[in-house]
């Protein structure tokens, strides 16, 4: 199902890229949690379990290249293993000057590779309407992240 959701998103991308002729722009920026509610932790044989939904700030390159600070509330699942691999999914919807944009990430560090995925989810409303990217992410404290995303911009 991943692989799928993650094709799809490729495709719109490509098909964004090839409507509009623009390459991907560059965006480094920055997710700082906020507030952490309804955490939950299980245990599943050796596996622990933790989700909690959370909000923050999450920063976003506009069209016109400016990079302004959105509000975001989403909601996280965490699996963690006995020997300290784990995987985390996310689900944020981003608020800026009364537009939203969803976005859906993934990652895991298994044998000390991280890996991450992180893209955007729907058209977008208000001033970010049209906005399609994909990118990575990389944790720089317990609630601190760090992320490269490439935006395509559609009209």
């Amino acid at each position: 199902m991943k692989q799928i959701f993650l094709y799809t998103s490729l495709a719109v991308m490509a098909l964004a890229v090839t409507t509009t002729g623009a390459a991907p722009e560059r965006c480094d920026g920055t997710v700082q949690l906020t507030s952490q509610s309804n955490f939950q932790v299980r245990q599943a044989g050796r596996q622990t379990f933790v989700q909690f939904d959370f909000t923050g700030l999450h920063d976003i390159c506009l069209a016109d290249r400016s990079v302004v600070t959105g509000i975001v509330e989403g909601h996280l699942v965490q699996r963690t293993s006995a020997n300290g691999d784990f995987s985390l999914t996310f689900d944020e919807v981003l608020s800026y000057n009364g537009g939203m944009l969803g976005y859906r990430g993934e990652g895991s560090l298994t044998g000390g590779n991280w890996q991450s995925n992180v893209m955007t989810v729907g058209l977008g409303t208000g001033p970010l309407a049209g906005i399609h990217g994909q990118g990575t992410f990389v944790f720089t404290g317990p609630a601190s992240l760090t992320d490269v995303i490439y935006y395509v911009y559609t009209p």
